[in-house]
């Protein structure tokens, strides 16, 4: 059988690198409205592209991404409108990465505006078989300026006033990154909350004797912001989030980024969580679905 391919939008900044890379400088966000709605269509099952607007630039495609501390955006998209400011170390997959950073002015999606935004600058072709004319990918430099319901059964994304749904989890909330406890085996396992994941990702070396010894399936590529990596494709034993079972269908990296985010073992793909409807509550530092 031929190896499948796991498309992963990873371009995370270390929370204890966030300081050095220039946080004080992020984007200020300038409401256009209280609340909104923005549509989306979703692609291979799981990726989240909506539409967005930078300066005269309407109509771009861009991909969801919680996973990513920035934003990305193609050169050729922003280099009429970008001021070139700094370089920027970003954690992706199991490396370390150095990317431009720019500004663009007059960032806009739904209800929300953002005067100059600093964005990464990513060629992006690793997408583009999946989300064809991809212009950028949005991370939580935009994202966590309000909280947002995704509804996949109505394909959109209301920002404004958070919803508490059925099901529900603490989240921890910092500038880098999103993250929930989930048990494996009865175990704790810390694993980022990402939109652009297929599956449960999970890095060996870090959950050592917390994974038990599993058989692996296939080998596959993983194509992400930074290359490719090749990841063992598993089946879980009992996984769950505050009581829900989660699919126990994963990928597994053999290594994570040496000395960057400790206390973190993978990534938690919503589609794992087989709902519906997911918020993320940045009052409340609550994730909740249904």
């Amino acid at each position: 059988m031929a190896a499948m391919a796991v498309v992963l939008l990873h371009g995370l900044s270390g929370a204890e690198m966030f300081e050095a890379v220039g946080s004080e400088s992020g984007p200020r966000q300038v409401g256009v409205g209280t609340s909104g709605a923005v549509p989306f269509v979703l692609r291979d099952g799981y990726l989240i592209v909506v539409e967005g607007r930078i300066g005269a630039q309407g109509h771009l495609k861009l991909v969801l991404d919680t996973g990513a501390t920035h934003s990305v955006l193609r050169p050729d998209v922003a280099k009429e409108q970008m001021s070139l400011r700094r370089t920027v170390r970003i954690v992706n997959l199991d490396h370390v990465l150095t990317q431009e950073l720019a500004e663009v002015p007059d960032f806009e999606l739904g209800p929300i505006r953002i005067p100059l935004l600093p964005v990464m600058l990513n060629d992006l072709s690793y997408l583009r078989e999946s989300v064809p004319g991809v212009d950028g990918l949005i991370g939580l430099d935009v994202l966590q300026g309000r909280s947002f319901t995704i509804d996949f059964g109505r394909r959109k994304i209301t920002f404004g006033s958070p919803q508490s749904l059925r099901f529900s989890a603490t989240m921890e909330v910092n500038e880098a990154y999103l993250a929930v406890e989930v048990r494996l085996l009865n175990r704790p396992v810390r694993l980022l909350l990402d939109t652009g994941v297929s599956a449960i990702l999970l890095y060996r070396d870090r959950l050592g004797d917390r994974l038990p010894e599993l058989r692996v399936e296939q080998h596959v590529r993983g194509a992400s912001l930074g290359g490719s990596a090749s990841l063992e494709v598993v089946t879980l034993p009992c996984v769950r989030l505050n009581g829900t079972d989660l699919r126990r269908r994963a990928v597994l990296l053999q290594n994570s980024p040496l000395g960057l985010l400790p206390r973190i073992d993978g990534y938690l793909s919503l589609t794992a969580l087989g709902a519906r409807r997911f918020s993320f509550d940045f009052e409340r530092n609550t994730f909740s679905w249904e």
